[in-house]
């Protein structure tokens, strides 16, 4: 029957632990850190447990597993492929140790088993049960957390009823006791389900996310009690299956054709994944079901050619300080540790539960596409569209029942669509007073015959190009030159990584704390104009003047995650393994002590030790306008890292941000600035309107109707038109 996915996961690490061990000089305890174990002392006992050798031992003689005993038993753990009851019983294990076993253990905050969401746990255990495998006690008391937050309609209450319907669906009378039973269904029945329904709001129900999950929860609950009058509204449940549906199919087609506005977001595909998934096994309408199935294959489709190890240091739609810092925190790696056998296991992921509960596989094209790349990939893809647009794609922002799609991608005080906006509250809600503003300021402008931004939304996601490179060594990442200028909220427009937390990036921060959206590292006060051409990225910012708390660009790059840093010619360079990066600021910078803060935002209780382990990470280049220039580099591309370092030598940037030179030692000549195109070689690189995908295993047009992906000598068809599915 194979080993369980703990012993599984313990085998990769185990691999991982070796080969840095052999092929690198980096510590005991980073290498510990590095793969999931968490500390060097449980790191030592575990490698002498299996391998019969301390990791000091093995080191100095790398033939001491060489015994067949110990390469069958790790061969084992090896090649007994992950599947979904596995990763069950890993979230089963991993909750003996962290899960509260008492309601007062529990919280309200998002503790992925002792807040709100804990239910998924114990989803896993009625999954697991169902199989005939024993678990610890269901936690009836980490289902009353979860119905506390519907009862009280706070936002994020539809991120748990996904695992309330899956309980009532497959686990009534069984795993699930008929009182709890009852109680999920008259919170379920007493919920308010859409914005259009009487009661205050209190939470989010519009964005891209939140739509789907909003949507999924009124069709499948109303499909679940059609008869039943549902008190909020007095609609039946009929009837909330059928006001479901027409938003549904809506959302659907969106995404179909367009993407998702929350482009490449660490979290909120999951959520999307999230809403999807009960739809693709209960929906009542054939075609819904397979067509949620599809849209999560996309999704994983888009994990599959921008992850790098597992993690996802891409651009992003949308970001979080705790997911750009600390990789391991991604929602989206544990649904590629599910999914692709990469990733961080390391705590739950509802998302991961959700697929594993629902029997979700895989197309096998797109785990080939999955693979790790063994030599220089390139991925260039299209989504969202921009307001002006939207009429020549059949949304018309004029046409009301389109509205949502504008709110998804949270352009609610465009001038095309602010006269709709303006009846999504009929009254007051925290939106209005936005909406409202601007309305009056469209009309004062055009009162006196002035001109006004007729794009203000600084949350929007329109139009997003994305450029990723990926390599073996490294991955590197652009939404090509995404709203420039413009006040930015969670957009994130570039990341370089070598693999772990050594990830890179800048930004125009809008405060000094790490909370609040935008802050110090997530998102930007202003956004810039990033431009990727291969392994080169240039990054130019022209902050307003009135910003004068945040006239400067700040760099991200954390020293103690490199095997080696240098300094020199005003270029600093860094080393992880493999892969190399180089980083240079037009104007000057200077290194800014580490902040405890920071390290008690992201780690709690553990802060203390991450924060003394840590170097300063923090570049800051004073200045409203500044270049950065990032080159990527590696040892199968440049040879050693002094030689990578020796190619800049003399290698000049030049000018400002409104006409730039950068002389690349890989690229050549290239210009570029704030209003020039970009070119290498003297010629002109399109950096706008890409197809939906661009790359080795799909040539897809925008709007196509259909992807067809090819990898590994296998065949994914998603054809969204017919609602048909091809796997072969």
């Amino acid at each position: 029957m194979g080993t369980t996915f703990s012993a599984y996961l313990l085998g990769i690490r185990l691999e991982k632990m070796k080969e840095l061990l052999v092929n690198t000089t980096i510590s005991q305890r980073d290498i510990a850190e590095q793969v999931g174990i968490g500390s060097e002392q449980t790191m030592y006992r575990l490698f002498k447990q299996y391998m019969g050798c301390s990791p000091g031992e093995y080191r100095k003689h790398p033939s001491a597993d060489s015994t067949p005993r110990r390469r069958m038993n790790i061969m084992k753990a090896r090649n007994n492929h992950m599947d979904n009851l596995k990763y069950l019983e890993h979230v089963v294990e991993l909750g003996k140790v962290q899960a509260a076993t008492t309601p007062e253990e529990m919280s309200g905050a998002f503790d992925a088993f002792n807040g709100f969401l804990g239910l998924y746990y114990d989803l896993a255990k009625m999954e697991l049960q169902k199989a005939g495998i024993d678990t610890p006690p269901i936690r009836n008391f980490a289902i009353d957390k979860a119905l506390e937050r519907i009862d009280a309609r706070l936002d994020c209450a539809d991120f748990t009823i996904p695992a309330l319907i899956r309980m009532l669906r497959d686990h009534r009378g069984t795993r699930l006791n008929e009182e709890q039973a009852q109680k999920i269904e008259q919170s379920l029945i007493h919920f308010k389900y859409w914005l259009d329904e009487p009661g205050d709001v209190h939470a989010c129900f519009f964005t891209e996310n939140h739509q789907i999950l909003y949507h999924s929860a009124e069709y499948l609950v109303g499909q679940m009690y059609p008869d039943v009058v549902f008190p909020n509204n007095g609609m039946t449940g009929a009837e909330h299956h059928a006001h479901a549906t027409a938003f549904l199919r809506r959302w659907l087609n969106w995404r179909e054709r367009f993407g998702f506005s929350e482009w490449l977001t660490q979290g909120y595909y999951m959520d999307d994944m999230l809403g999807l998934v009960n739809l693709m096994i209960y929906a009542d309408e054939a075609d819904i079901r397979t067509r949620c199935r599809m849209l999560i294959d996309m999704l994983v489709f888009d994990l599959a050619v921008n992850h790098f190890e597992g993690h996802l240091p891409t651009t992003h739609g949308r970001v979080y300080t705790r997911f750009i810092i600390e990789p391991d925190y991604e929602d989206c790696s544990a649904v590629m540790a599910l999914l692709f056998d990469k990733g961080y296991a390391g705590t739950m992921s509802n998302c991961a539960v959700m697929l594993a509960a629902n029997g979700y596989v895989c197309p096998k094209a797109i785990l080939a596409a999955a693979a790790a790349p063994t030599g220089i990939q390139t991925n260039r893809e299209r989504m969202s569209i921009d307001v002006a647009d939207a009429k020549y794609y059949g949304v018309d922002p004029a046409d009301f029942d389109n509205i949502m799609f504008f709110w998804g991608q949270q352009t609610y005080s465009d001038r095309l669509t602010i006269e709709n906006s303006l009846k999504v509250f009929p009254t007051w809600n925290w939106m209005t007073n936005r909406v409202r503003a601007y309305y009056e300021r469209y009309k004062l402008h055009d009162e006196a015959g002035a001109p006004c931004v007729d794009a203000p939304d600084f949350t929007a996601m329109t139009q997003v190009d994305i450029y990723t490179r990926r390599t073996p060594d490294y991955i590197l990442s652009c939404a090509q030159d995404f709203r420039k200028g413009r006040m930015g909220y969670q957009q994130h427009p570039w990341t370089a990584s070598l693999g772990g937390k050594a990830v890179i990036f800048t930004t125009n921060p809008a405060s000094t704390e790490y909370s609040n959206r935008p802050n110090c590292w997530a998102g930007n006060l202003t956004l810039p104009r990033a431009v990727q051409h291969e392994n080169v990225l240039l990054c130019l910012y022209r902050v307003e003047p009135d910003f004068v708390d945040y006239l400067y660009s700040h760099l991200y790059f954390p020293r103690h995650e490199m095997d080696e840093v240098v300094e020199k010619e005003g270029w600093i360079f860094g080393r992880k393994g493999d892969g190399y990066a180089a980083v240079y600021s037009l104007l000057p910078g200077y290194w800014e002590k580490k902040d405890p803060a920071m390290f008690k935002e992201l780690y709690a209780e553990s802060w203390q030790e991450k924060y003394d382990r840590a170097d300063d990470y923090e570049y800051i280049a004073q200045g409203h306008a500044n270049v950065w220039v990032i080159e990527m580099g590696s040892k199968a591309e440049n040879g050693s890292f002094e030689a990578f370092m020796d190619g800049f030598a003399g290698k000049k940037v030049c000018g400002d941000t409104h006409n730039l030179i950068y002389q690349s030692p890989s690229q050549g000549e290239i210009t570029f600035g704030w209003n020039r195109p970009l070119t290498v070689g003297g010629e002109t690189i399109c950096i706008h309107g890409y197809k939906r995908y661009d790359n080795e295993f799909a040539q897809t047009e925008f709007d196509a109707g259909a992807i067809e992906i090819n990898a590994g000598g296998h065949q994914t068809i998603l054809d969204f038109e017919k609602a048909e599915r091809t796997d072969i």
